[in-house]
């Protein structure tokens, strides 16, 4: 019964005697249905206690489903704490023994905004003078956990890391949580290797009871979650692993693509191939295969579509002059099809700056649309808090905008000086900007806090004074950059390259470029609120905005792949490194973009994007070349452009939504 549903690939990988295996499951191929149907024949077929079967996954949501799926082809209630992600698991395993690693059983798992308090507390004793955010020193505290660095072998903290102190943080900070009983979610995996790796008699009680271990999404595996897997295989070496290369996309957290390549000779195992692809169709499939096979480090597979009910839709390419056109184009190919039947529609970009353009244009065209894996584009914090620093121009009034960035960037403006003002402000009823005004006239500060204070102010006049002298563009690159903004981001971003903070700086760049279609901060203000506003209205629907990290393992009937132009995908960043290892990754990430499409396929790039006050040209990516014409339904061309839409102006058959979105285009032509 376990294997009657399987084809023969995934057959052959489920019976596969004792021993390592590495089942290479391409997109689409059923790596789920396989490492379920693995655990369920071992234990029926093999008679494998399932107590003694360790399978690792990536969420929560993935255990869940092994465990409901094993329960029910084996009718079988699977209770076992060996079946989780590795934090889940290994929580477990550290509360059994945390007194070897000084904790006591009830040790607190610390939240993150706890973890930040502990850092600020840690900088604070030091007396160390640091422009870094705690966001960044925790991000490198955990990428030294995850490469097993303890915080007590200073040379190779320094070695690994550029933050300046960061030895002196990263031993106080493990101090301190060991103080007050407390873990941080990298402690879970790095006291659970230092227990086994110093412990001979428990590793071995361990090493003897685990009998098999399944580890899904293998790809996905850093160098402390894969030493720790190999610490707890016995001599027989059971392990089962089911990834693909193809689709490591998550470096930049510490995956590393090298534990799967080097897998087959690490432990000189055989490789099965799933290549049947359930989800996509020949075209989609064949596009997908182009793209990766310019990768030279992968281990390789062809896949070929094994629904047969599948149309096989040609991919459509457009190209557009500016990113305003590409995003009309989306939200009106969309228009044109969703009350057709009930079918998914995925918007995957790589940078979520290009979010703000198509959000627009879905509001517009009154579509209704969930942004999965992050906030929407005016919602996030840089967004805020650059919109903070306009509403104060705009009114002296808005005393929540002032509270949020009168320290930020850090100004040295503590909470103390706050409470003042704002307690001064309810004495006197005057709004927080006019009592910080009167405390520094009356020489209530200190003298170091007035010079600061006054600095503040001096720049909000400035940006007031600015407000009916220029655009609102120069206004918006006035504040990012007078301000600090932009200096403290570039500074995180220069310590630690890090995704997130180029991606905050490319969202500020958008902001600018919102900004300048709109003739006075007054309008631009109201657009921001009827956004949120329509954001809170949104019902439940079938659109989804989402970055391409985030669509791994997701899967849509319409999925569109706008930006596909160099500088943008590939990414500056991936190119400016120069690396063959960047550009791969790159690929791949276009490999997983590609996949998620179930029947079609839309891709687009412009031949021009307005950023940060400069018209930029650019170039058709890379990655499209690579691709046979054959795989597109016509040659590129400009159809979908506003020109050829406004002659459509008078067509009664025009939704409402898209005659405002055409108004709209008359008004900011």
């Amino acid at each position: 019964m376990i294997l009657d549903t399987l084809n023969i690939e995934q057959r052959e990988a489920v019976v596969y005697p004792n021993g390592p295996l590495l089942v290479l499951s391409g997109a689409g191929t059923g790596k789920t249905r396989v490492l379920t149907a693995r655990f369920a024949y071992l234990v029926e077929k093999k008679g494998v206690n399932p107590q003694t079967i360790m399978a690792v996954t990536f969420t929560n949501k993935a255990a869940n489903e092994i465990k409901n799926r094993v329960s029910n082809e084996l009718n079988l209630s699977i209770i076992s704490h060996w079946i989780g992600t590795f934090h889940a698991i290994f929580s477990k395993f550290l509360r059994k023994h945390s007194s070897k690693v000084g904790l006591k059983s009830n040790f607190t798992i610390l939240d993150i905004e706890d973890q930040k308090k502990l850092v600020k507390q840690v900088v604070s004793f030091l007396k160390l003078d640091n422009d870094l955010s705690e966001n960044i020193i925790l991000s490198e505290i955990q990428n030294l956990k995850d490469e097993i660095i303890l915080s007590n072998d200073n040379k190779e903290v320094l070695r690994h890391s550029s933050i300046k102190n960061i030895d002196m943080i990263y031993s106080l900070y493990q101090e301190r949580l060991l103080e007050i009983n407390s873990v941080d979610f990298g402690d879970l995996l790095l006291h659970s290797y230092n227990i086994l790796k110093n412990n001979p008699e428990i590793l071995m009680s361990y090493k003897t009871f685990i009998s098999h271990i399944l580890i899904d999404e293998f790809q996905d595996t850093n160098v402390i979650q894969y030493e720790l897997i190999k610490l707890l295989l016995d001599d027989e070496k059971n392990i089962f692993c089911v990834g693909d290369d193809d689709q490591s996309i998550y470096a930049w957290r510490g995956a590393k693509v090298e534990n799967i390549l080097n897998f087959p000779e690490e432990f000189k195992a055989p490789v099965i191939r799933l290549t049947k692809n359930y989800r996509s169709n020949n075209s989609i499939l064949s596009a997908a295969s182009e793209i990766i096979g310019h990768n030279k480090n992968r281990l390789g597979k062809n896949l070929e579509c094994a629904n047969k009910q599948l149309e096989n839709n040609k991919i459509i390419l457009q190209s557009f002059y500016s990113q305003e056109e590409e995003s009309l184009w989306i939200a009106d190919s969309i228009s044109n099809q969703i009350s057709k039947n009930e079918v998914s529609f995925s918007i995957l970009v790589r940078l979520t700056a290009q979010m703000r353009s198509i959000e627009d244009k879905l509001i517009k065209y009154a579509l209704p649309y969930q942004i999965i894996g992050g906030p929407r584009f005016f919602e996030r914090k840089e967004i805020k808090d650059i919109i903070a620093y306009l509403k104060l121009a705009h009114s002296n009034d808005s005393d929540l905008s002032f509270e949020r960035i009168i320290n930020l960037p850090r100004r040295g403006i503590g909470e103390q000086t706050l409470n003042l003002i704002i307690q001064n402000s309810r004495d006197k009823k005057i709004n927080f900007l006019n009592s910080s005004r009167e405390l520094l006239e009356s020489k209530s500060f200190p003298q170091a806090v007035s010079t600061k204070i006054s600095v503040f102010l001096t720049l909000i006049d400035k940006c007031k004074d600015l407000v009916n002298k220029t655009n609102l563009e120069d206004l918006g690159i006035f504040i990012i950059e007078e301000s600090g903004y932009m200096k403290m981001l570039e500074i995180e971003k220069n310590t630690k390259k890090k995704l997130e903070n180029e991606t905050r700086i490319e969202n500020l760049k958008e902001l600018v470029n919102a900004m300048s279609e709109f003739t006075n901060l007054d309008e631009f203000l109201e657009h921001v609120g009827l956004v949120n506003e329509n954001i809170k209205n949104t019902e439940k629907n079938n659109i989804t905005l989402m970055t391409l990290h985030g669509a791994k393992g997701l899967e849509f009937d319409h999925v569109f792949l706008p930006g596909w132009e160099e500088g943008i995908f590939p990414s500056a960043r991936a190119l400016e490194e120069k690396g063959q290892k960047s550009l791969e990754e790159e690929r791949r990430l276009a490999y997983v973009g590609i996949t998620r499409a179930k029947t079609n396929l839309y891709l687009s790039y412009a031949t021009s994007r307005y950023t940060y006050g400069v018209n930029n040209f650019s170039i058709p990516s890379r990655f499209l070349s690579e691709m046979n014409s054959s795989v597109f339904n016509s040659s590129i061309s400009n159809e979908g452009s506003i020109k050829s839409k406004v002659k459509y102006i008078d067509d009664g058959s025009l939704s409402p939504g898209k005659k405002r979105m055409l108004e709209f285009l008359k008004k900011h032509k």
